[in-house]
């Protein structure tokens, strides 16, 4: 399914739209260009969740936790890694086993990655805009088809 944020309030609107539909133990990766907008859609994801407005990037320590309702939340960034092994020292096994994932830039370690994971890959079309290509359960994908309508 693919559609269009023509904005950075669609993007915002689009990551607490995924929050609102995400289940416990979703894997969601966040692929694009730099400067895509995958933080700002983590960022609204994470705040909705949470009620959290201090959303901190990964970029730095690669992984940051958030809890909410005896949930947790692992967002990482996956930028900086050089070696895929090197993200079961940021406590992936722990990850897969409990809590929803974000993955920024998660292409190094997507051989890792169960195949239930659900893609959300970002394309730059002019100015603020972008398309967004969702790959991932039908019934997720259901849930967006009048996301362009509102």
């Amino acid at each position: 399914m693919e559609l269009v944020l023509n904005n950075l309030k669609d993007a915002k609107r689009f990551g607490e739209k995924l929050a609102q539909i995400a289940r416990q133990d979703d894997i969601f990766l966040l692929i694009g260009n730099l400067g895509s907008g995958k933080t700002t859609i983590a960022r609204a994801f994470i705040k909705y969740l949470t009620k959290n407005d201090k959303i901190l990037s990964p970029t730095f320590p690669m992984l940051i936790t958030y809890e909410y309702d005896s949930n947790i939340i692992w967002h990482y960034d996956m930028y900086r890694l050089e070696n895929p092994a090197d993200v079961w020292n940021l406590n992936l096994e722990d990850a897969l086993n409990s809590g929803i994932i974000l993955i920024e830039w998660p292409e190094i370690i997507e051989h890792l990655i169960p195949s239930k994971k659900i893609e959300i890959i970002l394309n730059e079309l002019e100015e603020n805009r972008r398309s967004v290509e969702i790959k991932g359960r039908k019934e997720l994908l259901k849930e967006f088809e009048s996301f362009n309508k509102n």
